[in-house]
Protein backbone atom coordinates (compact mmCIF):
# COMPACT_ATOMS: atom_id res chain seq x y z
CA UNK A 1 0.00 0.00 0.00
CA UNK A 2 1.56 2.97 -0.83
CA UNK A 3 0.08 6.90 1.27
CA UNK A 4 -1.08 9.46 -1.25
CA UNK A 5 0.20 12.37 0.65
CA UNK A 6 -0.16 16.48 0.36
CA UNK A 7 2.16 18.21 1.82
CA UNK A 8 0.89 21.82 3.50
CA UNK A 9 3.15 24.78 4.23
CA UNK A 10 4.20 27.58 3.76
CA UNK A 11 8.22 27.56 3.70
CA UNK A 12 9.33 25.44 0.74
CA UNK A 13 12.51 24.09 2.89
CA UNK A 14 10.23 22.73 5.38
CA UNK A 15 8.30 21.25 2.44
CA UNK A 16 11.74 19.91 0.94
CA UNK A 17 12.41 18.24 4.42
CA UNK A 18 9.61 17.12 4.84
CA UNK A 19 9.14 14.88 0.82
CA UNK A 20 13.03 13.66 1.99
CA UNK A 21 11.46 11.96 5.28
CA UNK A 22 8.91 10.18 3.14
CA UNK A 23 10.96 8.61 0.83
CA UNK A 24 12.22 7.11 3.62
CA UNK A 25 9.54 5.27 4.30
CA UNK A 26 9.15 1.81 3.74
CA UNK A 27 6.05 0.14 5.08
CA UNK A 28 4.12 1.93 4.12
CA UNK A 29 5.43 3.57 1.54
CA UNK A 30 4.68 7.54 1.28
CA UNK A 31 4.15 9.20 -2.29
CA UNK A 32 4.08 13.15 -2.38
CA UNK A 33 0.75 13.89 -4.67
CA UNK A 34 1.19 17.64 -4.28
CA UNK A 35 2.01 20.24 -2.18
CA UNK A 36 0.39 23.63 -1.28
CA UNK A 37 1.79 26.79 0.21
CA UNK A 38 -0.86 27.95 1.31
CA UNK A 39 -4.68 26.81 3.34
CA UNK A 40 -6.53 28.24 0.12
CA UNK A 41 -4.19 26.46 -2.47
CA UNK A 42 -4.26 23.25 -0.45
CA UNK A 43 -8.47 23.03 -0.40
CA UNK A 44 -8.36 23.41 -3.82
CA UNK A 45 -6.37 20.54 -4.38
CA UNK A 46 -8.12 18.74 -1.41
CA UNK A 47 -11.93 19.48 -3.27
CA UNK A 48 -9.99 17.62 -6.94
CA UNK A 49 -7.36 14.74 -5.55
CA UNK A 50 -7.62 12.66 -3.09
CA UNK A 51 -5.39 12.14 -0.43
CA UNK A 52 -4.43 9.67 2.37
CA UNK A 53 -2.80 11.90 4.52
CA UNK A 54 -2.16 15.75 4.53
CA UNK A 55 0.83 17.11 6.37
CA UNK A 56 0.07 20.14 7.74
CA UNK A 57 1.90 23.21 9.47
CA UNK A 58 -0.22 25.20 11.68
CA UNK A 59 1.53 28.49 11.60
CA UNK A 60 0.38 30.09 7.98
CA UNK A 61 -0.07 33.39 6.96
CA UNK A 62 -3.42 33.87 6.16
CA UNK A 63 -5.58 30.70 7.12
CA UNK A 64 -3.87 28.82 9.72
CA UNK A 65 -3.54 24.83 9.34
CA UNK A 66 -6.17 24.82 12.26
CA UNK A 67 -8.96 26.91 10.40
CA UNK A 68 -7.18 24.17 6.98
CA UNK A 69 -8.21 20.74 9.15
CA UNK A 70 -11.54 22.69 10.31
CA UNK A 71 -12.58 23.48 6.84
CA UNK A 72 -11.44 19.98 5.57
CA UNK A 73 -14.44 18.09 7.14
CA UNK A 74 -17.20 19.67 4.55
CA UNK A 75 -15.33 17.50 2.02
CA UNK A 76 -15.88 14.46 0.76
CA UNK A 77 -13.11 11.51 2.81
CA UNK A 78 -11.06 13.61 3.83
CA UNK A 79 -7.29 12.81 4.30
CA UNK A 80 -6.22 12.11 7.47
CA UNK A 81 -4.19 14.95 9.01
CA UNK A 82 -0.64 15.54 10.96
CA UNK A 83 0.35 19.16 11.79
CA UNK A 84 3.83 19.65 11.77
Amino acid sequence: MTLRVLIVDDEPLARARLRTLLGDCADPTAQVVAEAGNATQAMDLITRERFDLALIDIHMPGADGLKLAQAMRGVDRPPMVVFV
